[in-house]
């Protein structure tokens, strides 16, 4: 396990405004301000990441569906993002993208490394899907093995929506298990992954950290992970506008507590990538990532 506890990361540039848009983009920078209004956090230092590589967007996605993007075109590879296509859309995907695979890359020497974006879980190899261009997760696992071809990558995806993209993937790849618990009667179309747990409707505190407790240990036993991927999507709240499930944000701190025990446990990195959050009240997503960040970061 490497020493230093955490580290986060961000760049201006995930911040977008899409006014009247059900995806709130520019929270990124509200959920930074939250961080350097915090008396324990203020003077942490957050590392800036670089913009990713085509070449490195090429480990997963194909060429057609890279020229479509660059060329800014709504076609049937990228009209299903249900986002506009412009230049500054497109390079905040590519920083978020950078700040997963910088957070890859500090696993070598932080216990926990923090993404303050990413997550885009929907984004398949040659199309987008629902809010995601490109597929961070999936690339910085990809360049991990390229100088790493031994490891074992864990996928925990606890956003209300089945992480699609990821499952179809990394459908073929048995050095990446992909768990995906969320609700399981709400969009996407679902891919297989190695575990799947569709929660029902109305689901609160209780049942959904039992689940995930009983998910977890499962895959102590299935899976020989050396790093985790946490896609710790916010929507599993109660009051969000896309679900209904019916966490608490009390709720949603354990479960990342959970996580965070479940790594420690097994001695290996953690990853943490933020994803969606719909909150009708704005600010309690914000309060949901930045307690996913106050998980990681307490001693």
């Amino acid at each position: 396990m490497a020493s230093n506890a955490l580290a986060l990361i961000y760049h201006s540039s995930y911040n977008l405004e899409l006014p009247g848009h059900v995806f709130p983009a520019h929270k990124y920078s509200h959920l930074y301000n939250r961080v350097k209004r915090d008396p324990v956090y203020a003077s942490w230092d957050i590392l800036l990441p670089k913009k990713a590589e085509e070449a490195d967007l090429e480990l997963v996605h194909t060429k057609e569906y890279l020229d479509d993007l660059f060329s800014y075109e709504h076609t049937s590879r990228t009209m299903y993002s249900e986002l506009p296509l412009n230049r500054s859309i497109v390079e905040s995907f590519m920083y978020g993208v950078g700040g997963t695979m910088m957070a890859a890359e500090l696993s070598k020497t932080s216990r926990f490394a923090f993404n303050m974006g990413g997550g885009y879980h929907h984004s398949f190899p040659d199309k987008a899907e629902g809010f995601c261009y490109l597929n961070d997760v999936a690339i910085a696992i990809r360049k991990q093995k390229e100088t790493n071809p031994e490891l074992n990558a864990l996928i925990i995806d606890l956003d209300l929506h089945q992480g699609n993209g990821n499952s179809y993937i990394f459908q073929y790849d048995d050095k990446v298990f992909t768990f995906s618990m969320h609700q399981g009667n709400l969009y996407p179309k679902k891919e297989e992954s190695n575990l799947d747990v569709n929660l029902e409707p109305n689901t609160k505190d209780d049942e959904y950290l039992a689940t995930l407790e009983t998910s977890l240990n499962q895959i102590r036993k299935d899976f020989d992970s050396n790093i985790i991927y946490y896609v710790a999507g916010a929507d599993p709240y109660e009051d969000d506008s896309l679900g209904e499930l019916k966490v608490s944000m009390k709720g949603l701190k354990e479960r990342d507590l959970m996580v965070r025990k479940f790594a420690e446990s097994l001695n290996v990195p953690c990853v943490v990538t933020l994803a969606g959050g719909y909150a009708r009240d704005f600010r309690d997503t914000v309060e949901i990532h930045f307690n996913t960040i106050t998980a990681f970061g307490e001693k």
